[in-house]
């Protein structure tokens, strides 16, 4: 069921998601009874920061399923937390807000900068140690900030509303995914594109790989894609499905540390594990569903690979934190 694109790219291969019967978790933990607007996980997978839809942000360790921290941005009230993240480093986190964000220093639980964005937000990515958060506006604009100076040192300009984002570890490239069909990988340092993609919708998801050398796109409802940030290159695509039989929205994925696996994430529930060399389906599981009085569809938020060999986390839209063995 693969097709080869091209002998001479190192990854060469269209997938088909289908491979595997699905898994269910090993273990799950509820970060919150009502379901989530938003969610992170470390890049080791050992906490958690999710948005909840009844009671606002909350900061969990998850070996022992301890909620350690709540978070608004006014005291009194619960923030909707239509974005949040955690930095490489696991040393702070941020919220986003309608038109705020919070940056959270994770030891101390205190915030470390609070900012206005010029829109709405749509996705926050932070850089390494908390330095930089790239954020994705409805007013055709993803912008870099200085979260811990304060102020913005690029503005990216897509011409549509930014739904997706990420940044490498070192901070030089930024990718956003827009309403324009258009993945964009940008150089931070003078705000210029380096490379632009289309697919075949609107964008649901981007990441960069942690070393900046691959970039992944998702559309929704339509393909999904992985480019060399070197070449530009098409190195790997991966068929969702066709119209008539419905199409898969792959909502979130990650690079593996090294660079060798794709973890993905969907709207119906499913993750997967895929090979880059060979583009084949290693693995798949589903998240686990509430009984029937409770919501039980579930969207994949957050995804993390476990620094135990073979453990996976996914955080779904239900609020329950999902680990894969």
């Amino acid at each position: 069921m693969r097709k080869v694109l091209n002998p001479a790219l190192f990854l060469t291969a269209s997938t088909f998601l289908y491979a595997c019967s699905a898994e269910g978790p090993s273990r799950t933990v509820e970060l919150a009874t009502q379901g989530l607007y938003s969610a992170s996980l470390s890049r080791d997978g050992e906490y958690s920061l999710v948005g909840s839809i009844q009671h606002g942000g909350s900061y969990w360790k998850n070996s022992n399923s301890e909620r350690r921290f709540n978070w608004n941005h006014e005291q009194g009230d619960f923030t909707p937390f239509i974005s949040v993240d955690i930095d490489p480093t696991g040393n702070y986190a941020l919220t986003g807000g309608a038109r705020t964000m919070v940056l959270w220093n994770t030891s101390t639980g205190q915030s470390e900068g609070f900012w206005n964005t010029p829109g709405d937000i749509r996705s926050t990515k932070l850089s390494t140690n908390g330095d930089y958060a790239i954020v994705g506006l409805d007013d055709q604009t993803a912008r870099y900030f200085d979260v811990k100076n304060g102020g913005i040192k690029q503005t990216f300009r897509t011409g549509a509303v930014v739904r997706s984002v990420d940044v490498d570890d070192s901070g030089t490239l930024a990718l956003t995914g827009d309403d324009k069909y258009k993945v964009t990988l940008w150089d931070t340092s003078n705000g210029e594109i380096k490379y632009q993609w289309e697919l075949s919708n609107r964008i649901a998801s981007v990441t960069l790989s942690d070393d900046g050398r691959y970039a992944f796109g998702a559309a929704q409802l339509g393909n999904a894609k992985v480019w060399s940030t070197e070449t530009g290159n098409e190195l790997l695509s991966i068929s969702t499905g066709k119209l008539e039989s419905r199409n898969v929205t792959i909502s979130k994925a990650i690079f593996s540390p090294d660079s060798r696996y794709l973890l993905t994430g969907g709207i119906s529930a499913e993750v997967k594990l895929i090979s880059l060399s060979s583009g084949d389906v290693l693995q798949e599981w589903a998240l686990e569903r509430k009984e029937v009085l409770r919501p039980t569809g579930a969207s994949v938020l957050a995804l993390a690979f476990g620094e135990k060999k073979s453990t996976y986390y996914a955080i779904g839209s239900n609020g329950l934190l999902n680990t894969f063995e």
